[in-house]
């Protein structure tokens, strides 16, 4: 009997090859064991999710200065006021803070005081109802705690997830601040009176005067879209009082800075001259999103890795771009059902008329001319809404509400940050979407976006 991994070791011969095992595994060593040539110094610095030092952020003083000036007082043993961070995404609001809690801590423990912050994303959640936020805050105070949350997620009431919650505040940490990122998107179930945020602010806003915990505790919110107060519950509006701290659209030059206090995550000369000049021109394109521009030249970094380069040049970052732009579309579009394609196709029909936006009304009525169409089967304007919501995860579009209210005339427009065409061209290799007649629908978006 042969050997057949002996067999595999072997040169092939008859297919001139020359493949071998040990050839296969000699590529992944030299990886593995640091040998691949690679720009990167540090990478971590242009990962836009790495906290950095206040010195590494540019344009932003007016907004540090707030905000050190707010947390102050816990330095004194008093409660820092509650704050309300706003403004498009990629501005430097989650970045900021967490640069100044990340200092205040510092000193704090020089001082004996028992400080931290808990961070949390709600948009990221799986679920955004009220009782998973609870548990999701419990969750990571324990984790700062460093004791065990022994809550299950489903079979405990909300009111015994705040309960254990308030017990591990109190008994680990004498000032705590909870950091509440992308809270409109704590929408809460359906048909509710009032949206999940405005409970948690509610009994956040209420915790110390209802005695609940000693601690000084004190929230940050971070939103993009700050008319989010609009929905409050008058209760919740009544308790809930923050210092509000607008952060503007950076420009190009702004861009240059920011990406300049990075440099160090390359090596000596491994950047082209122009390379963060155009990064920054790309990432002003894009509402003058830090993050993403940040990104960019990560990729453009990788992609020259993957070439073998030693220099990132402006040809890697375009590559870089255009490989950013195809993966989300791609992303979001491939493998998906005909019913989130048809969905997001109706926006991106509606958006193509409309500079790029979709009122979420309109969209639906132009899903429902896909699906009779097509003859499929419709669903609720919510559902078509939640498939179309899935594209903000990879960056294709952002929502928002519209201001109208919570209970009347509320609705999402989504705004596309990607090419409305690329989007429509990646849907349109699904054969059940390639007979639209794209013309006639466009006379119809018209019409309903006047009427």
């Amino acid at each position: 009997m042969k050997d057949n991994d002996s067999d595999l070791r072997q040169p092939n011969a008859e297919s001139g090859s020359g493949w071998t095992q040990e050839s296969e595994s000699s590529v992944v060593d030299s990886i593995l064991d640091g040998d691949a040539q690679t720009v990167f110094e540090n990478k971590d610095l242009v990962d836009s999710s790495t906290i950095v030092d206040q010195d590494r952020i540019y344009g932003r003083n007016e907004q540090l200065a707030a905000e050190a000036r707010a947390f102050r007082d816990t330095l004194d043993g008093e409660r820092p006021p509650d704050l309300l961070l706003y403004s498009p995404s990629g501005t430097g609001k989650t970045l900021t803070v967490k640069a100044v809690a990340s200092k205040v801590k510092e000193r704090t423990q020089e001082s004996g005081i028992a400080f931290d912050f808990v961070a949390v994303n709600f948009k990221t959640m799986e679920s955004h109802t009220l009782d998973r936020a609870v548990w999701k805050l419990g969750h990571q105070t324990a984790q700062k705690a460093g004791v065990g949350w022994d809550v299950p997620r489903s079979g405990v009431s909300t009111d015994m997830k705040y309960t254990r919650r308030y017990e591990i505040v109190n008994e680990h940490f004498d000032s705590l601040v909870f950091i509440l990122d992308e809270i409109d998107a704590l929408t809460g179930s359906t048909g509710a009176d009032e949206p999940a945020y405005s409970r948690l602010l509610y009994s956040l806003s209420r915790v110390m005067s209802e005695q609940h915990v000693d601690t000084q505790l004190s929230t940050v919110v971070i939103t993009n879209y700050p008319k989010f107060r609009e929905n409050l519950d008058s209760r919740t509006d009544s308790s809930y009082n923050p210092n509000g701290i607008h952060f503007s659209d950076y420009d190009a030059n702004e861009l240059v800075e920011i990406l300049e206090r990075r440099r160090d995550a390359f090596r000596d000369d491994a950047l082209e001259d122009g390379v963060i000049e155009i990064v920054a021109a790309y990432g002003s394109q894009n509402e003058g999103d830090a993050r993403r521009a940040i990104d960019l030249l990560r990729d453009a970094g990788e992609i020259a890795n993957q070439a073998g380069d030693s220099t990132v040049t402006q040809d890697h970052v375009r590559s870089a771009n255009q490989s950013v732009m195809k993966n989300r579309v791609l992303e979001i579009v491939g493998g998906i059902s005909v019913q989130k394609k048809l969905s997001l196709c109706a926006a991106a029909l509606v958006a193509k008329e409309n500079e790029r936006v979709a009122p979420s009304p309109v969209v639906y009525d132009i899903y429902k001319i896909l699906c009779e169409g097509n003859n499929m089967k419709m669903y609720t304007q919510e559902t078509v809404n939640s498939h179309i919501n899935k594209a903000e995860t990879y960056g294709v579009l952002e929502s928002e509400r519209s201001s109208s209210g919570f209970k009347s005339g509320v609705h999402l427009v989504f705004t596309f940050t990607e090419p409305v065409e690329a989007v429509l061209e990646t849907l349109n290799e699904d054969s059940r979407l390639q007979d639209i007649p794209t013309e006639e629908l466009g006379k119809v978006v018209k019409r309903r976006l006047r009427d």
